[in-house]
């Protein structure tokens, strides 16, 4: 295994983890921004009540918690590299298996298996930027990360927005075909892992002294204000899509004109990733969040009260905007959490941390479908943008935590 020094962060790493991460990241992500707008549209399309929709949409989410754990023995037993490979691998059959079996229930447990490749994919990123970046690039490294997601978030809905008038069908299969060039780069990529790097019998952590207290464990008051702060933070991300769906539909949109809504709302998610990063490594992680939610939070109330379509665009702009401004922060809390631990703990703890939030990611849009199918889908933006608003001061807990030196967190 190779560790990255102290001389890491230059311009051969960047090169690198463009090829090994970021552009199969953009294809990947492309399937699932196509995904993410679509299923809940299919859904909606088979006349399934919102509570079953919301079930639907969370279903990758689901796919992802139940796989988070076992990704985790599977990422310290075989490796990133090969975790990775893997990953995409089931990400591609899942959504053939989609395209091949159009029964909404079928097309339910697929996604959830495609949740469960894209769970090892999301994995082993996270084990990259946690062992191998240094903590004063891992803000811009994970903002990149975010920003290669966010491309093909907006790419995605797009894409859907152009095809779906010929069937659901050959969405899927558009799906399963990027899934499987995504593979591509990372085969290609340099079988030298990490540019800059040393080979280590018994590798320790990366820079120790760019990493503030590292070594020193959190502790569990800490770890459960966190972990709160990752469900509701995955949680407000994950309801974006279904809120934008059922509200569309609520003002008789077409599928095409919420798809491309969804799409211009990730076209402002690119736009903030990278000022993200900068953010978080030159203010502050805690500086991020604020910005992120606050906005959120506007958004969302505006959306609750559209009552046209200019309105609803608006709103999906506005909450695209805030969402860009958070790109990679959970990525990069959990790393500088996990780069504390010891590495034979830290792809386990990686696993938990991404659970943690994966849990968020299913339970919101349950929770949407159930309150929109009772109150209304007004009454369920208006809880998220609630949820937004509080996000920013529980989030000043952790940064007291992990405050190491002045403006580090």
């Amino acid at each position: 295994m190779v560790y990255l020094t102290a001389r890491g962060g230059g311009a051969s790493v960047w090169a690198w983890l463009f090829v090994d991460i970021y552009l199969p990241s953009i294809i990947a992500a492309i399937a699932r921004g196509m995904l993410s707008i679509s299923l809940p549209l299919f859904l909606i399309a088979s006349n399934l009540d919102p509570l079953y929709v919301g079930l639907g949409a969370a279903a990758v989410s689901i796919g992802n918690m139940v796989m988070d754990m076992p990704g985790g023995y599977l990422l310290r037993a075989m490796g990133e590299k090969r975790l990775m490979r893997i990953s995409l691998l089931v990400v591609a059959l899942s959504s053939l298996g989609m395209a091949l079996l159009s029964n909404p229930w079928a097309v339910i447990l697929f996604a959830a298996s495609f949740g469960a490749g894209r769970s090892m994919w999301l994995l082993s990123r996270r084990y990259v930027i946690t062992y191998y970046i240094p903590y004063n690039y891992r803000g811009r490294a994970s903002s990149f990360i975010g920003m290669s997601e966010r491309l093909g978030s907006f790419i995605g809905p797009a894409i859907v927005s152009m095809i779906v008038g010929y069937g659901y069908q050959l969405v899927f299969i558009a799906c399963s075909i990027l899934a499987s060039i995504a593979i591509i780069p990372n085969i290609l990529s340099s079988k030298e892992y990490y540019p800059n790097a040393v080979n280590n019998k018994e590798p320790s952590r990366i820079d120790v002294k760019n990493s503030g207290r590292e070594g020193e464990e959190p502790g569990i008051l800490f770890l459960v204000t966190a972990s709160i702060a990752n469900i509701a933070i995955q949680g407000v991300r994950s309801s974006r899509n279904i809120l934008l769906a059922l509200i569309g539909k609520r003002l008789s949109l077409s599928d095409s004109d919420v798809s491309l809504a969804s799409s211009i709302s990730e076209a402002l998610d690119v736009i903030g990733s990278y000022p993200a990063g900068v953010l978080m490594d030159r203010r502050g992680r805690g500086a991020a969040v604020a910005i992120r939610f606050s906005i959120m939070a506007l958004g969302f109330t505006l959306l609750a009260f559209s009552s046209i379509e200019y309105m609803f665009l608006l709103a999906s702009l506005v909450i695209g905007l805030g969402n860009g401004f958070g790109s990679g922060v959970l990525i990069t809390v959990g790393a500088d959490i996990g780069s504390r631990m010891e590495i034979s703990r830290g792809a386990i703890f990686l696993a938990i941390w991404q659970l943690i939030g994966d849990l968020g990611g299913a339970i919101f849009p349950i929770a949407i479908g159930l309150i929109s199918s009772l109150l209304g889908a007004k009454a369920s933006s208006m809880i998220i943008a609630s949820i937004s608003a509080l996000i920013p001061p529980m989030f000043r807990r952790i940064r007291k935590e992990l405050e190491n030196r002045p403006r580090s967190f």
